[in-house]
């Protein structure tokens, strides 16, 4: 299952790509994580032992990090997710795109809350870079 979403941030790409390639912070934004332990780096490969809500252990990975694109994926039993992160530097701060895929027997029973992923994790994007003092102003929607 597969969705997508985008939206319009007020704050360069940098901001937004250091929120994202902070893995031990990545909690504070994203709900379903608990907790998300090892180093405080970004290392495409190495893996980052997390827990989701429920208790479910699993790992979390970068699998590609590039200037203007993030790719992540996280696993625990009954479920694998990938997602990506794609960033373009427009004059009023930065059109970030998510695509979330998810697999797995978990996947199939949170089937319909797939298609929202995107849109609550680009809010919450957006409400952590304002918190953190990154953004120039009001977020602008571009579509979730």
């Amino acid at each position: 299952m597969r969705s997508t979403g985008s939206r319009l941030v007020a704050a360069p790409a940098a901001a937004v790509r250091s929120v994202l390639l902070s893995p031990t912070t990545l909690p504070e934004w994203n709900p379903a994580f608990v907790a998300l332990g090892g180093a405080g780096a970004a290392v495409v490969g190495d893996e980052h032992p997390l827990t989701v809500l429920g208790g479910l252990r699993g790992v979390f990975t970068y699998t590609a990090v590039q200037p203007a694109r993030v790719e992540m994926e996280w696993q625990v039993p009954g479920l694998a997710e990938w997602c990506a992160w794609q960033l373009e530097d427009t004059p009023e701060g930065t059109l970030v795109v998510h695509e979330v895929e998810r697999r797995g027997a978990l996947a199939v029973v949170l089937g319909g809350g797939t298609a929202a992923l995107p849109g609550l994790r680009l809010q919450r994007l957006a409400d952590v870079i304002n918190r953190r003092g990154a953004g120039g102003g009001p977020e602008i929607e571009i579509h979730t």
